[in-house]
């Protein structure tokens, strides 16, 4: 986690879509970011992320779409989902982290269309 936050802006945004489950809407700095990192793998057992795509624009943004999976910890209910992120990289650090539920979604928010 230090590594992670050495990379982030210290008033970083983080902001979920309203749609997002366990989103709480937006909020800054490096304790956003450890809350942010800290819920998902706290509700599931053997929970897993992986990276399908990243689009980068000739700016300062990165669109990382990624797969998460896991198991309920309390339901046991196995969950296979899509989530995009869309990064703002300023002077060299992540200034903000949006999630999103679909990549069409992020691109459209950063001003791109793939």
């Amino acid at each position: 986690m230090d590594g992670l936050l050495r990379l982030c802006d210290e008033d970083i945004v983080v902001a979920n879509a309203p749609e997002v489950p366990g989103g709480s809407g937006e909020q800054r700095g490096h304790d956003a970011v450890r809350e942010a990192f800290a819920f998902w793998p706290e509700q599931w057992d053997d929970f897993r992320i992986e990276i399908l795509r990243v689009v980068a624009d000739p700016g300062d943004h990165v669109v990382v779409t990624t797969r998460q999976q896991g198991r309920g910890k309390q339901s046991g209910v196995e969950v296979d989902a899509e989530f995009t992120f869309a990064f703002a990289v300023r002077e060299g650090k992540i200034a903000e982290w949006r999630i999103f539920l679909r990549e069409d979604q992020a691109l459209e928010a950063i001003g791109l269309r793939v």
